[in-house]
């Protein structure tokens, strides 16, 4: 195998990873958001399963959605998810190799 492809699947683990954050910005701006409400409160169960940076989130009062601190908050998320997303690709790989 040749570097590239060693590169090139644990990047596009990363690439779903950012997807994901994406999806869930785009839920948020779209959804009207009643976390008391079962069937809200399930996607976003199902998303911070995907996106374990999101948890990130819950402790940034300021960052409402639409707000310029909303996009610079997830922006970052979004990279430390693609980047989780990577390592782990990376390390299954690792291991793969090593059997």
């Amino acid at each position: 195998m040749s570097a590239r492809t060693d590169f090139l699947k644990p990047f596009r683990f990363a690439t779903i990873g950012f997807s994901i954050t994406v999806l869930f910005v785009v839920y948020q701006l779209l959804a009207n958001l009643d976390l008391f409400s079962l069937r809200e409160f399930l996607p976003m169960i199902v998303f911070a399963i995907l996106c374990p940076p999101s948890l990130v989130s819950s402790r940034m009062i300021d960052a409402e959605v639409g707000t310029h601190a909303f996009y610079v908050l997830w922006t970052m998320i979004a990279i430390l998810n693609a980047a989780l997303y990577f390592l782990v690709a990376a390390m299954l790989r690792a291991v793969k190799r090593r059997a």
